[in-house]
């Protein structure tokens, strides 16, 4: 052992503490770490919490448009159907009054007028063939045409039994034709009339030619 040296003072050498100065590195799972962890978890889940909040928000707005989408297209179809609609509805009512003014155009449009005597005259014979044997017998007929969207009915009636009046009193019955014209009001005088009308139809020769006069 050696000596102290003189004006010293024995001490024993201590070796230096540490000093904690923040820099030493913390043990996994001590309490400044977990304090730290909890306090950096907010700023680190900020981002995440609003882009949830955005993939939530998007949802919501894509159902609106769709359906505003479905209204535009309904909306437009319905648009489609109402002119549609409404183009076939006036070509329907063209038709219509086409049909209805062709019927009435033709409506009673072939007048056929008999006259005869009664007892002598078998009206049944009308388009039946002439013999010798039922010559007498036929009723003397003429035809009026009464077309037009205007009927001159009464007219052309009045005219066909003078005509047929006129005829059946040429040979026979002499001096009888104003009693047989007047025998529409007066049947007692013994002639009888018999009128019949038909219709015309468009596609017969007279009614197109009564409508299209003028290329003819």
């Amino acid at each position: 052992m050696g000596t102290t040296p003189p004006g010293t003072t024995s001490q024993e050498t201590e070796p230096p503490e540490p000093h904690d100065d923040g820099t030493a590195a913390r043990a996994p799972g001590s309490a400044d770490g977990d304090d730290d962890a909890v306090g950096d978890a907010p700023s680190g889940d900020a981002p995440r919490a609003s882009a949830d909040a955005g993939d939530a928000s998007a949802p919501s707005a894509t159902p609106r448009v769709a359906a505003a989408a479905a209204a535009s297209a309904a909306t437009s179809a319905g648009a489609g159907r109402r002119r549609l609609f409404g183009a076939v509805r006036w070509w329907w009512f063209l038709v219509a009054a086409l049909v209805l003014e062709f019927w009435i155009y033709g409506r009673r449009g072939s007048i056929e007028v008999c006259v005869g005597k009664q007892g002598e005259t078998d009206f049944a014979l009308v388009g039946q063939e002439r013999t010798d044997a039922n010559r007498w017998k036929f009723p003397r007929c003429e035809r009026a045409d009464n077309l037009g969207l205007v009927s001159k009915y009464d007219q052309a009636v009045k005219e066909a039994i003078h005509t047929a009046c006129r005829g059946a009193t040429i040979f026979r019955h002499q001096g009888e034709g104003k009693v047989c014209v007047e025998a529409s009001t007066n049947a007692a005088q013994g002639w009888v009339h018999r009128i019949e009308t038909r219709q015309v139809l468009p596609w017969e020769r007279p009614f197109y030619e009564h409508l299209f006069w003028f290329l003819m």
